[in-house]
Order: C-alpha cells, then structure tokens, then sequence
C-alpha cells in the first residue's frame, strides 16, 4: 500500500500537479444524494432508494403503497409527450456554398475565348441593327498610315498631332475609370470587416499555443500585431519556464495565425532590439498599467537576450479546435503569472487545464532529456 502511494506522489510530482494549495487540497466531492432530484417527485417523503424495492412488495401483496407516485392520482405521470424545443447545432451556422468545377488553365483560356467570340459577335448583331453605334476607329501612332493613307499623306503633321490627342484622351479616361472603381478608406475598411464577419459566421476556432522562451521584443510585437489586425481575441501567459497564447477567431485568421506562429518566426532568432519596441515593457502587449515600471534598460534588455539558450527555443500547438463562443471579449491581453496558481486564476476555471496540459509537456521533455 506504501508502494502504492508513493507511486502516485512522485506521477503527480512529474505531472506538475504537487503545486495544489491548501484551499484546492481541502476541495473534497459531496456524496451523492439518497435521492436524485429527479426522483423526487416520484418518492415523496422518502430519503433513500431502498424503500422502492420494499413498496413494491407491498404492492404486489395488494397493499395500498401511496408513497410511491408512479401512476394514479398526483402522479406526475401523465398521458401527454412533452416535446422539448429544439436547439440548433453549432454546425448549423456554418453555410458551406457550393464550389465550382474546378478547370484547368488550357480550360479556362477556352472558356474566355468563347465567351469573348460570343460578345463580340452580339455586339457586331447590334451594330448592324442599328441599336449601337460602332466604334470610332482606334488610331495609334503604329498603324498611323495604314489607317489614315490619304489623310496623313496629305498632312502628316496635323494628323500625328490628332492621334497624340486621342492616345492621351484614351489614357486619361482608362485612368479616370480606375479612379472611380478605386475604393475609399472607408469602403476598405468596411469591405475588410464585412469579410471578417463573414469568416466569423462559419463558425469559432481556438488555437492554444506554448512557447519556451517568449523575451524577445520582436516576437512580443509581432504575436500581439498579428493578432489584432486578423481580428482575433486571446491572451499571453508569461510563466516562469513558457509563456502560453491564447487566440479566438474565425477559421481563415486562425489559419493564418497558425501559420505566423509555425512558420513565419523564427523562434531561435531573437533579433535584435530596437528603441522603438519599448524594450521588455510588457505595458505595450496589453499588460495591466500596474505593471509597466517592470522596464528594463537597453543593457538589461541586452545582457537578457544574451543569458537564453536561443537554439532550445520552440513553439508549439497545445490545442486546437473549435469552440461555441467567445471566452475572450476584446482585445489581446498580456498577463505576467508568478505561480502556477495566479496562471490558473487569469485562466478560470474552463481554460485552466490548459496550463496543467503545457506543465505536463514540460515534465514529460525532462524526462526524455534524462533518458
């Protein structure tokens, strides 16, 4: 039994788990009820299962047995179907449209060729009825005398002036259109958010992400940036040993985060600080302002960088999938956690297991490193 005991302290001391305060050890379940709530409008005035069995002795005798109200009056049994209202799945939001027959390029240089002979022959049928007047003659300086022979013959100089003139007009009216289809800052921006609703309504995705050494101020940028411009919500955990990123988005910015976080950075490349990055304050990444007198100098900074063993270095995904709602409102935040306790209660409780998932990562890479 000893033996025993011992056994699972030193699985719960690898798995990270022997850091539980006293508050969490004296967390103890409640017994289950003599009684289910459910049943208790069934056995009225009964504190356990095991009058049932005696009442339906006694039933079976022909003896009255009020107690139990399975059927009969005051039974909450009765001859109509209750029909729950139905809840929509989570996956009924997610609109998949149709795609298109995929072609391939001899295709689709086809397909324009066709549809283009196609116009031009309405066109040419509405010229030749009279609904559309024809095209004036598109008069360049390389086909000058082909077009015009007798013309440019007779003054060349004037016609070459004349075509100069129309080249320029064709010009700025190409010009002119592009200007007019060009969008506003304000249409930019309202096209860029209808399209971030719309990657939104296909449904919410998390990626969890853990990182052994998050210090360099490049990478504190580029996490926090990233993350804002794609529209995401999330949070960054500074822990003693990792640091943990949270994100929530739609599908295609989570795709194009995940793909920044494991492919873009390079994590064993520190690079090197500048001014403007605001050293280590973590005050720029969303910390609370409590925190921002924890700035280091350029040196402290420096001397920093210097003391990490950059090629250990990693990121990786912890978890990733998709979730019902929001559980970051706004915003990326940043929150510096001492103890595995106050990562915990930044975290709450739906997310903290989390945490204990990155420690027993890290647990189980020390003991392949011991092997």
């Amino acid at each position: 039994m000893e033996e025993l005991k011992r056994r699972i302290e030193e699985q719960s001391r690898k798995a990270g788990l022997d850091e539980l305060t006293a508050e969490e050890r004296a967390l103890r379940r409640p017994q289950p009820p003599g009684v289910e709530w459910w049943d208790q409008q069934f056995l009225p005035g009964q504190d356990s299962y095991d009058a049932v069995r005696s009442l339906s002795v006694e039933k079976g005798k022909g003896k009255d047995t009020g107690s139990v109200l399975i059927e009969g009056e005051g039974s909450p049994v009765d001859i109509y179907i209750q029909h729950p209202i139905p809840i929509p799945a989570p996956s009924d939001k997610i609109k998949i449209e149709p795609r298109g027959v995929m072609l391939t390029k001899k295709e689709m240089k086809k397909m324009r060729r066709m549809r283009r002979r196609a116009e031009q022959e309405d066109k040419r049928d509405r010229i030749k009825m009279g609904l559309q007047a024809p095209d004036p003659p598109k008069v360049k300086l390389s086909n000058l005398m082909r077009v015009l022979t007798s013309e440019a013959i007779a003054d060349p100089t004037k016609v070459e002036a004349r075509v100069r003139r129309e080249v320029a007009a064709r010009k700025e009216q190409h010009e002119q259109n592009n200007l007019e289809r060009k969008l506003t800052d304000e249409e930019r921006k309202a096209k860029l958010e209808e399209q971030k609703q719309k990657d939104l309504s296909k449904g919410l995705f998390t990626l969890v992400f853990k990182i052994k050494h998050l210090a360099s101020p490049s990478h504190k940028f580029k996490v926090r940036k990233n993350a804002l411009q794609l529209g995401l919500t999330g949070m960054t955990l500074f822990g003693k040993d990792f640091a943990l990123v949270f994100v929530e988005g739609g599908q295609k910015a989570i795709k194009s985060y995940r793909h920044l976080m494991m492919n873009r950075i390079d994590w064993q490349d520190p690079g090197r600080p500048k001014a403007s990055d605001g050293i280590d304050n973590l005050s720029d990444i969303g910390t609370p302002a409590t925190q921002s007198s924890n700035t280091l100098s350029m040196n402290e900074q420096d001397e920093l960088l210097n003391n990490i063993n950059w090629p250990e270095n990693f990121c990786r995904i912890l978890f990733e999938g998709p979730i019902r709602e929001r559980r970051f409102e706004s915003g990326f935040q940043a929150r510096k956690c001492e103890t595995d306790y106050d990562a915990k209660q930044a975290l709450e409780s739906k997310r903290a297991s989390y945490w204990d998932l990155a420690k027993r990562d890290e647990k189980a890479n020390e003991d392949e490193y011991i092997l």
